[in-house]
């Protein structure tokens, strides 16, 4: 998905960053839950709360604070030809997605001679990308990748602040913001938040105006993602600020709560070029009748996060089943994928293909037989489970992709977001990062994994009606499907 104009280029950092990731990492170099800190306080709609409104000021978001748009640019020539270059030389394919690379350079050349800010070069740059027509294309601002942690959000989250989170997952059902999820010790549960609930405004200014202006003949993958950057972006903001928004309950009734954002969880992870990202994963035990189920959720495919899994898998191994659940998960190191799937298959297995101008590369997954201590093991042989969603990108596809084509496991959830072209970030003159595909990607079978993306074996969206009442479709389907396989395979091969 291409974007561009003065709407991307406006949105928070941080948060065009995350976007970017979603539809422009998948790389070959191989919100939040806090205990202490101010109080929150909640409250029913009332008097004090200004009704939402939908005026000029609440339509598109305010120019964020440390953005570099507005800065003169010199030579910019020079960065457009270079990123022209860039894409004419590493694009596998020699046609160019069917478009006359040459003729877009030759249309657009004039438009970046003319600019006279970052920002304006910006938008010509993302309008050269976006005539391919394919995921992993996009511009970082240097702003964002060099760290930068400004906020739109709140005006008073001003820039080297550390970003906070309110702790709750956001998805667009029914063309509503609905929370999915809430961290237990995160700030929205402390205010009172609960699964279930929509999102109606934040400081003042209604959702509903911005959520209908997303394209009805949108895919409805690229509608999710639309609507989740929405959301992230007027909620997101410094630790320690507050955000005023607007819930309507379960009962259908407004609750006006002010919510004082906590720190992010996880490890903040910083990988080449890129900018700074949240990582974390967390693991639990799932009891399904006289079946143990290990749950294992991670955001992000970070070398960070590795040794957790690892150790992960370790605390896991004496688990009836295993499911893996990668919803919302936009991507990052595209080879961790094998090396995750190692934990899964006793012998050397080939995951998907990626497929450069200069050929083919396979993503071998080998059995992982040592754990975290060096001691030998046999790699987790019970029944495995993926969840996926709209929001699964990049290399939570390609590892789905790889386990469903192998039988490996079984997939549950939704049809994933189709984006899945390897990708690399390269520095341009100006400082920006062209974010940039070079390279196909199929799954075992052959099949592309760009476009299509992974169609789960058992489709369980999820519900307003069913997150009310305390339930997960998607992941409890998983849980008992892998607590029933555990079970069959005990019987049919008793110990």
């Amino acid at each position: 998905m291409h974007r561009s104009g003065s709407h991307w280029l406006s949105t928070p950092p941080r948060l065009r960053t995350q976007v970017a990731l979603a539809t422009g990492l998948t790389l070959l170099l191989a919100g939040c839950a806090g205990r202490t800190g101010a109080p929150v306080t909640a409250q029913t709609a009332a008097p004090a709360t200004a009704a939402p409104t939908a005026g000029a000021a609440c339509q598109s978001p305010a120019a964020a604070t440390g953005s570099l748009a507005g800065t003169p640019v010199t030579d910019p020539l020079v960065t457009f030809d270079s990123a022209w270059a860039i894409v004419a030389r590493t694009h596998w394919d020699t046609t160019y997605n069917g478009v006359n690379w040459r003729g877009v350079r030759d249309e657009l050349r004039p438009k970046a001679a003319a600019a006279r800010t970052t920002g304006e070069l910006r938008v010509v740059l993302s309008d050269m990308v976006g005539r391919l027509k394919q995921s992993h294309f996009s511009i970082i601002p240097r702003e964002s990748s060099d760290g930068a942690t400004a906020s739109t959000a709140s005006a008073s989250a001003s820039a080297g602040r550390t970003p906070g989170t309110t702790g709750m997952t956001l998805r667009l059902v029914d063309g509503s913001l609905l929370v999915t999820a809430v961290d237990p010790d995160s700030r929205a549960a402390l205010a009172g938040v609960k699964p279930g609930w929509t999102l109606e405004a934040v400081g003042g200014c209604a959702l509903a105006p911005r959520l209908s202006a997303i394209p009805a003949d949108v895919d409805p993958r690229r509608r999710a993602l639309l609507g989740y950057s929405i959301g992230a972006g007027v909620l997101a903001g410094a630790a320690g600020d507050t955000v005023r928004a607007v819930f309507r309950d379960g009962a259908n009734a407004p609750r006006a709560l002010a919510i004082v954002r906590g720190p992010e969880r996880g490890t903040i992870a910083k990988f080449g070029n890129l900018p700074p990202l949240p990582s974390h994963l967390e693991f639990e035990r799932v009891k399904q009748g006289d079946r143990t189920v290990g749950v294992i959720r991670f955001n992000i495919w970070m070398p960070v996060l590795a040794p957790q899994f690892d150790a992960a898998i370790d605390s896991l191994r004496d688990a009836d089943a295993i499911v893996l659940d990668i919803r919302g998960n936009f991507g990052g190191v595209g080879i961790m994928a094998a090396g995750f799937g190692g934990h899964f298959v006793d012998s050397a297995r080939t995951i998907g293909t990626m497929h450069q101008r200069s050929g083919p590369m396979k993503f071998i997954a080998n059995p992982r037989t040592v754990d975290t201590r060096a001691r030998p093991v046999a790699p987790f042989s019970g029944p495995l489970a993926v969840v996926v969603d709209e929001l699964s990108i990049s290399t939570s596809e390609i590892f789905a992709a790889g386990i469903k084509d192998l039988g490996r496991g079984r997939i549950f959830g939704t049809q994933t977001a189709g984006q899945a072209l390897p990708s690399v970030p390269e520095r341009l003159p100006n400082g920006d990062i062209l974010y940039h595909a070079i390279a196909d990607f199929t799954s075992p079978s052959g099949k592309p994994v760009e476009g299509d993306g992974v169609r789960p074996d058992v489709v369980s969206p999820v519900t307003r009606k069913a997150l009310l009442e305390g339930k997960d479709p998607a992941l409890d389907a998983a849980v008992a499907w892998a607590a029933a396989s555990a079970t069959a395979k005990r019987k049919a091969f008793p110990q």
